[in-house]
């Protein structure tokens, strides 16, 4: 039996919260070595687990010839997107971009990068969500009169709104109706004094409080019935095993533009 090629892993974000649970998970995973992580505040970070090496930058843990695959996982915050996609197109490592509130010019850097290496970019790694967003256009299709509402909950710390996976929901939604060949329908993302619903509006709903992990309801209204899809996180651990799950995919992936839905097709 030959053995599992070794994947050099760099995390972008170790020290928050999030990236120390893909840290974890990445070091606890086969198959799998850590070349080190990308930290705001080096002085900060020599508590990761791993004794795992920590820098500042990315530039300076990316090789220009590696002898293995190499993997960047970016779970820190929006502002650097279009710099590490560019970094992980010159030396050939696969980007897995796990940032949300991406910009214009982030969205640019990545379809740039995507031509010379693998890139994933996904606004929630849990392989639940994605599922839903696959069960969302499949009711569109079906359900497609039935007016849309989508609300996503999170934890009062959390910063932009509406979350990228109520937005990616969305987006199945549309392409669920587009797929049967009717409207898309547009994006209402706030209601206030007169504001009726037009016909395949599709309202997303954001609402903040507590501790919330994250849950998302999207919910198919007709006249007599309702539909509810619901995906609901308890544990961010969730986030880093789709993360390790997205890693070993782009791993051996061709360059290109993937999702995860790529990633959950690959597990069957």
């Amino acid at each position: 039996m030959t053995k599992e090629p070794t994947v050099d892993v760099i995390i972008v974000g170790a020290s928050g919260r999030l990236g120390r649970l893909v840290l974890e998970a990445v070091l606890a995973s086969s198959g799998f070595r850590v070349r080190g992580a990308v930290v705001r505040n080096v002085g900060n970070a020599q508590d990761l687990p791993g004794g795992t090496h920590c820098v500042d930058d990315l530039k300076a843990l990316l090789g220009t010839s590696n002898t293995t695959p190499l993997v960047v996982i970016d779970v820190a915050t929006a502002g650097a997107t279009a710099r590490h996609a560019s970094l992980c197109a010159e030396a050939g490592a696969a980007y897995v971009c796990a940032t949300t509130g991406l910009s214009s010019s982030d969205q640019a850097a990545l379809s740039a990068a995507s031509t010379s290496t693998a890139v994933l970019v996904a606004a929630n790694l849990s392989p639940g969500a994605h599922l839903v967003g696959m069960f969302a256009e499949q009711a569109a299709r079906i359900l497609g009169d039935g007016d849309v509402e989508i609300v996503e909950v999170h934890h009062r710390h959390k910063k932009d709104a509406p979350s990228g996976t109520a937005l990616m929901l969305a987006e199945c939604v549309a392409a669920g109706r587009a797929a049967a060949g009717q409207e898309a329908g547009r994006q209402v993302h706030a209601r206030d004094g007169h504001a009726p619903r037009q016909p395949g509006d599709i309202g997303v709903v954001a609402v903040r409080g507590g501790d919330v992990v994250g849950e998302h309801t999207v919910s198919f209204y007709g006249d007599g019935e309702r539909v509810e899809l619901v995906h609901k996180v308890s544990d961010r651990r969730i986030f880093a095993r789709g993360a390790v799950l997205a890693a070993r995919f782009l791993a051996t992936a061709s360059s290109g533009q993937h999702s995860m839905r790529d990633v959950l097709h690959a597990l069957r």
